[in-house]
């Protein structure tokens, strides 16, 4: 059985087939929660639902002022969506909705909330470390073939004795660069300046990357100031969201007060409308006015046949020699039709006071009540 229900407003309310549940409510403060308990109080996530079964004997009949209303029946269910996004001008915002029950006055809530976010830590992924190439340098020694010593035949003077210096030397320290081991083989010159090369365009490499990390740290330092404002920004604009809240709960609670003085009304009026039907079923007031009216035409049928007996009797006064005994008569006669003329009149006024009573009724029920 699919149930259909009427929205204020735009809202995806879909009724759904009702079982029996073994839970009472499951899910509170989740994205969806399912109520097997009425009255309730719960809590959902924004942009969440909910789903609310009845298992008790008699249907619930539900409306929340402004926003949404339904009727759910024995052993059934329907579901509630409260969207966030693509939602028009019904959009179920963080906040509490109250929900009034239109039979027995129960009072429930549905507390809407933002999800926590969930900080995640940035993993820091350090760039890699490009290790220098070492090239083995590999020493050929040339083959040097021995040079014979040319014979010089000359004469040696023993005791020739000579003041020129034939050689002077230094003595070597063993601080700073001279701390070094002997190299006795030849140095390739074009190697040497080959791997100074490479190692020089590393080292420039080197300090790109270095300047390119400080750029990024710089930017990321921005980024961090802009978020630390934006988070200063936020922390004002929750403390808003919060006056607001509380004074949307004061409109609720207002809002609440009026509908509960508009039921009032509405049962004062039915009361009164049911006052209003039993009158006009009451038919005693119409047979009272004709018994009146028929009284008030027998009143005067008799007022003239009585006129015309007195109209007689005094023709036969005029021609009778005795008039006092026809005086007599006629003045008898005459107070007889003052007191049925007073009474004829006093009738006449009781049933025009009824008219008058009807036609006020009448007056009240097309005026007030618009029937």
């Amino acid at each position: 059985m699919i149930k259909t229900i009427t929205a204020l407003t735009v809202l995806t309310i879909i009724a759904t087939v009702g079982i029996n549940n073994a839970y009472a409510i499951e899910g509170d403060g989740t994205s969806h929660v399912e109520v097997d308990i009425y009255p309730f109080d719960i809590t959902i996530l924004e942009g969440g639902s909910m789903t609310l079964h009845n298992n008790g004997e008699n249907t619930i009949n539900f409306v929340s002022h402004g926003w949404f209303e339904g009727s759910v029946p024995v052993n059934d269910a329907i579901a509630l969506e409260f969207p966030v996004v693509n939602c028009g001008t019904t959009c179920f915002t963080e906040g509490m909705y109250y929900i009034s029950d239109l039979n027995g006055g129960y009072q429930s809530t549905i507390t809407i909330v933002k999800p926590v976010p969930v900080y995640v830590e940035p993993v820091y992924v350090a760039p890699p470390v490009q290790e220098p190439i070492v090239q083995e340098l590999v020493i050929v020694e040339p083959v040097v073939e021995p040079t014979p010593e040319p014979v010089v035949e000359s004469q040696v003077d023993f005791g020739a004795v000579s003041s020129e210096t034939l050689g002077s030397y230094e003595t070597i320290s063993d601080e700073g660069i001279y701390n070094v081991a002997n190299y006795d083989g030849e140095v390739d010159m074009i190697t040497m300046q080959t791997q100074l090369a490479e190692v020089t365009a590393q080292f420039n490499d080197s300090i790109t990357k270095l300047a390119e990390q400080k750029v990024a740290i710089e930017n990321h330092d921005t980024t961090v100031q802009s978020l630390n404002t934006q988070i200063g920004s936020l922390n004002t604009t929750s403390i808003e969201v919060s006056t607001l809240e509380q004074t949307v709960l004061s409109l609720q609670l207002e809002k609440d007060e009026l509908n509960a003085q508009i039921t009032t009304l509405g049962n004062a009026t039915a009361t009164q409308l049911a006052t209003i039907t039993s009158l006009q079923g009451d038919t005693t007031l119409d047979v009272k006015i004709v018994e009146l009216e028929s009284q008030i035409v027998a009143l005067t049928n008799t007022t003239s046949t009585q006129l015309a007996t007195i109209t007689e009797l005094s023709a036969n006064v005029i021609s009778a020699s005795d008039t006092s005994v026809l005086d007599s008569k006629i003045a008898n006669l005459e107070a007889q039709v003052v007191t049925l003329t007073g009474e004829r009149d006093q009738w006449k006024q009781l049933a025009n006071n009824w008219y008058a009573v009807a036609m006020d009724q009448l007056k009240v029920m097309v005026d007030i009540l618009g029937l």
